[in-house]
């Protein structure tokens, strides 16, 4: 008997160190993944999950559109030194990861003389299996001490935040990659102004072991292409910052106008000069279109000559792939969508904004991008 107990201790003690090794071999790889990548088992390409952390930094910016206006506005860069990405930049992670995305707020430019304590600034991961404290909602954000340091709900005292980040604080919204798909993140403080202004950004999941899929046994893709659509109403973004900085009134969101319809943040033809906002492929090839309505109105889609099928809404897969000449996009909402292409050519993807839709405002231009293949 005590034989038997001193070979199941022995067993037990090599399990563990074997585990131990096998967690000390993925962080020493994970110190050298590049930022947005995941590691691989070195046998069989097996994805191993990692922890996954992006630091998010609020700045403002100036766009200059294709007719040679400027714009002002505000969002989220991961850059400490640069202005602010429209949109932010894409977080792009495996399935069963552990993701940290960090906000750091220290130096908000929407704290201005007249506006001295600042709107203050959240993450809401749009879509995602979240607990309370990292939905970014600033009414759930947990209370935070002096040093940032998270405090019980209910916490009370001098110094005790509240609410969203104000200048000088940062937060980790933490989650488990449970399902692959696309996603989007915004801002939840004032949201309906943030998300104009620019605060949103597209989070890709992939599945473990099928990288070339958006989901787990999903029909396979040779390019990716994520296009976040949103909308720009030039007069509010530029009272905005009379607001701010000149001490303007209030700008009144409920009556925002389309001035610019924006595919990753740039208005036609400048999509043209972003290689993000482009597809090349080649006849015969098949394309992923990771689409997020980060605007305010209804998008339909259409490119004459090509078809879509959709494989995944809100980043769940369908249990069937409906095949369509237009593609609809609610606001908020995010779709995988497939192109097959066979013929060589140049294909010009059009938005139209419904018009039967009580909220929907036309635009000038109906071009998006294109879609070339050879």
């Amino acid at each position: 008997m005590k034989l038997m107990k001193k070979h199941r201790g022995r067993i037990v003690i090599r399990v563990l160190l074997l585990a131990l090794a096998f967690v000390v071999t993925g962080m020493l790889g994970a110190c050298n993944l590049p930022f947005g990548q995941t590691g691989s088992n070195a046998k069989g390409g097996a994805t191993v999950p990692q922890t996954r952390t992006f630091k998010l930094y609020v700045r403002d910016n100036w766009l200059t559109m294709p007719d040679g206006k400027k714009a002002y506005v505000f969002g989220y860069t991961d850059n400490p030194k640069g202005p602010a990405q429209l949109p932010g930049p894409t977080l792009v992670v495996n399935e069963g990861d552990k993701v940290n995305v960090i906000l750091i707020n220290d130096k908000d430019p929407t704290k201005t003389q007249y506006n001295t304590t600042g709107d203050g600034h959240t993450i809401h991961l749009h879509g995602l299996d979240l607990y309370s404290a990292s939905d970014g909602d600033p009414m759930t954000t947990p209370p935070r001490d002096a040093n940032g340091k998270v405090l019980p709900y209910g916490a009370k005292g001098k110094g005790v935040q509240t609410g969203s980040l104000k200048q000088g604080e940062q937060f980790t919204y933490s989650f488990i990659a449970d399902h692959a798909g696309t996603y989007w993140y915004h801002c939840h403080q004032s949201t309906p102004e943030h998300i104009q202004m620019g605060m949103y950004g597209a989070i890709i999941i992939r599945p473990v072991g099928q990288p070339n899929h958006a989901y787990l046994n999903s029909p396979a893709f040779d390019v990716d292409s994520t296009f976040v659509l949103s909308d720009l109403d030039l007069p509010g973004h530029n009272a905005d910052y009379n607001t701010l900085y000149k001490n303007a009134p209030d700008v009144n969101w409920t009556n925002s106008k389309i001035s610019y319809a924006l595919l990753n943040g740039k208005a036609w033809p400048e999509t043209l000069k972003d290689s993000r906002s482009v597809v090349n492929a080649k006849a015969g090839q098949t394309v992923l279109l990771r689409l997020v309505n980060a605007g305010t109105q209804v998008y339909t889609l259409s490119a004459p000559g090509l078809k879509f099928q959709t494989i995944g809404t809100d980043g769940r897969k369908l249990s069937q792939y409906p095949i369509s000449d237009t593609i609809s996009l609610g606001p908020a909402e995010h779709n995988d969508v497939l192109v097959h292409v066979d013929h060589a050519g140049t294909y010009t993807l059009h938005e139209h904004i419904d018009e039967n839709v009580p909220s929907s405002v036309p635009t000038p231009d109906t071009n998006l991008t294109t879609i070339t293949v050879k």
